[in-house]
């Protein structure tokens, strides 16, 4: 499966699902989702205005979650893993737990749901879709 495929079948599958769980039915039309990969955030997704933070690049490429609420511009971004780790089902299921977490917790600070307590699905192996799985 190409890099391209891989990113866009989990953000449309496994990642976008699992953020529109942690949101109320109105806030979802609201928000975007992007999965880029790169060694760098940033410059994955080209954003040359944006203040910079870099990990140190190890020569690995990194799959990113970033989420916009677009009526306040609000955005977190988060690193998933190393490409190559998050075909494997089972470290993939450990990142998105971690991920949920962050983004639980980033929802609560935001300023359209302040305070809430809010709760993202969390993923398990039966979940994820079979291709991931059986890595067809």
């Amino acid at each position: 499966m190409s890099r391209t495929s891989f990113v866009s079948r989990l953000r449309d599958q496994v990642v976008r699902p699992l953020v529109h769980s942690a949101l109320a039915e109105h806030e979802i039309p609201e928000v975007t989702v992007a999965v880029v990969v790169g060694t760098e955030f940033y410059s994955s997704l080209r954003e040359p205005g944006e203040t910079r933070w870099t990990y140190p690049d190890d020569g690995h490429e990194y799959v990113w979650v970033h989420v916009t609420y677009q009526p306040t511009s609000e955005g977190g971004a988060w690193r998933l893993g190393r490409s190559e780790d998050l075909h494997d089902s089972s470290e993939l299921i450990n990142a998105l737990f971690q991920f949920g977490w962050a983004f639980e917790g980033w929802v609560s600070e935001t300023t359209f749901a302040w305070g809430e307590e809010r709760h993202a699905r969390r993923v398990e192996l039966g979940d994820l879709p079979e291709w991931m799985i059986t890595g067809a």
